[in-house]
């Protein structure tokens, strides 16, 4: 059995010790050696960082063994008997450890392992800042920031002396643009000037109603180990186009509004945007000119429906796109997306990486890889969300210990929408119900 700790390096160190028992024993014998080469480099790369922990000073994890735990597979999972989620953390506990360890012995001269840059955008407060408040009480301040855009002043009296940091507001408007908002916060995080920058530190959005799907030692260990951003991109039919001026047809990926950056992207975003780059998208798509109905969206019809924030970052960074057969399905390679490569074609489904689970009704059952589908289906009764509409995703105002459990057991790493303070469908303690289910190692 994997194992168990309250203290979280110490708890890595164990994955590691773990991990090195899986390679030594027979519990692979149909592995691949590919894969106990994975096993090995995670678990030795581990070893020599978090050994700082025991007297050596080392400043991160080396690129082999955090590129082998991020790439722990459901296929060494099926050879070991073992499941993904469980190989999942194992990678994301065995590299947080690694970093927690060379963090607590590192040098004002050394560089610095991965950050996670938490980018909170909130209205008139953070929902339910106390599960938030447990979830960052242990984590390593050299490991994390968060900072949070509010836009009331009731939002940052709220966050005052929590672990969010209020960054000065800019001017937003719903839709039309938050974006500035957004790249306020970017703009704030990379001004961080404690350590070095490094190239796997992430910047990852976060609504006022998202809650954390796993704990902070597996969230940080699961990002800094990615290469690359996490985009989730819609099904194709919510994608907007029109007739390019060179002939064809111009296309924009819409995608979901929680994000996760690379450094290199989140620098890159910030320069376009405070350059004034395609801050005429909604203008140039001809955005919401029509009354919109269920089924009257489809592919490449010039009837565009969404929000600037759901376009732009990936216009950004990526470009439009240029098709002149409408009907092939085609393979688009985009340097560091993850999930990728990016298919073109009327009838795709969700692609990219998801990190955070929103239901949109509309395409819960849409066929393909689908992971909210998968969640859902793994709800009771009790914990099923009210399913929104279409400008709006559905939310929890009520959740039952089993839901708990599901999101813990999901591949999500944040859920939303959750109003404050909801009610546990069986028990009287949402917030440490959460705690001691979610956020338990």
């Amino acid at each position: 059995q994997p194992p168990r700790s309250r203290d979280p390096v110490r708890r890595g160190l164990r994955w590691r010790r773990w991990l090195l028992a899986v390679v030594a024993g027979d519990v692979l014998p149909g592995a691949a050696a590919v894969v106990l080469r994975g096993f090995r480099e995670t678990a030795d790369g581990v070893g020599a960082a978090a050994g700082g922990l025991h007297g050596v000073r080392s400043a991160s994890v080396s690129a082999n063994a955090v590129s082998a735990a991020g790439n722990l597979s459901a296929t060494a999972g099926a050879a070991a008997n073992i499941s993904a989620s469980v190989l999942a953390e194992a990678a994301a506990n065995a590299t947080y450890a690694a970093n927690a360890g060379a963090a607590a012995n590192a040098t004002g001269t050394q560089p610095r392992g991965p950050r996670v840059y938490f980018l909170f955008l909130a209205v008139d407060k953070v929902s339910n800042l106390d599960v938030w408040r447990a979830f960052f009480a242990h984590a390593p301040r050299d490991l994390y920031r968060a900072y949070v855009h509010c836009k009331l002043p009731a939002c940052n009296q709220q966050v005052h002396g929590s672990y969010l940091e209020a960054v000065p507001t800019v001017p937003s408007w719903y839709c039309t643009d938050l974006v500035s908002p957004m790249q306020q916060l970017v703009h704030i995080a990379l001004q961080d000037q404690a350590g070095y920058p490094h190239p796997l530190d992430k910047f990852a959005f976060v609504s006022d109603s998202t809650l954390p799907a796993k704990p902070f030692a597996y969230i940080y260990g699961t990002l800094a180990a990615r290469h690359g951003s996490d985009f989730c991109v819609f099904p194709s039919n919510e994608w907007a186009d029109v007739p390019s001026s060179g002939g064809g047809t111009e296309i924009a990926a819409k995608h979901h509004q929680w994000m996760i950056l690379e450094r290199a992207h989140a620098e890159r975003s910030w320069q376009l945007w405070s350059s004034g780059h395609f801050h005429h998208f909604m203008a140039h798509f001809r955005m919401n000119i029509h009354p919109y109905a269920w089924n009257n969206n489809s592919y490449a019809d010039n009837r565009n429906y969404g929000c600037l924030d759901e376009f732009w970052h990936m216009i950004a960074l990526y470009g439009t796109m240029h098709a002149w057969d409408l009907v092939s399905d085609t393979s688009l390679p985009l340097a560091s997306f993850g999930g990728g490569p990016l298919h073109i074609s009327p009838w795709v489904g969700w692609q990219g990486e998801c990190d955070t689970f929103v239901m949109w009704a509309k395409y819960l059952h849409i066929a393909g890889n689908n992971p909210f589908n998968r969640f859902y289906s793994s709800l009771d009764q009790a914990s099923i969300p009210h399913r929104g509409d279409s400008f709006r995703p559905g939310w929890w105002d009520t959740i039952s210990s089993h839901g708990l459990r599901a999101i813990r057991q999901s591949p999500f790493l944040f859920v939303r929408k959750f109003i404050d303070k909801p009610r546990l469908h069986d028990g009287y303690d949402f917030p440490s119900a959460f705690q001691q289910i979610v956020l338990a190692y």
